[in-house]
């Protein structure tokens, strides 16, 4: 389920009859959620059926890389 808060993006897998409107593989920002009608609102583009994209998940933090040990001092 998605946080209909909060601004997302959402990436076209399928412009079928709105290749003059979408390109498939881009990136929308969602500005709202259309829950009833099973739509996205993607900002001045308009309305289009969730089926046409795919949540783009944004990559966590490493913060595995901070926490790691620091590599042993040279002995000389």
């Amino acid at each position: 389920m998605v946080d209909t808060g909060k601004i997302f993006r959402v990436r076209c897998i399928d412009n079928t009859l709105q290749r003059n409107t979408l390109t498939v593989g881009h990136i929308y920002e969602v500005t709202k959620v259309h829950e009833r009608d099973d739509y996205y609102e993607l900002g001045s583009l308009g309305r289009f059926s969730r089926s046409r994209f795919e949540i783009v998940r944004s990559a966590p933090a490493n913060d595995d890389e901070d926490s790691e040990d620091p590599p042993p001092a040279d002995k000389r």
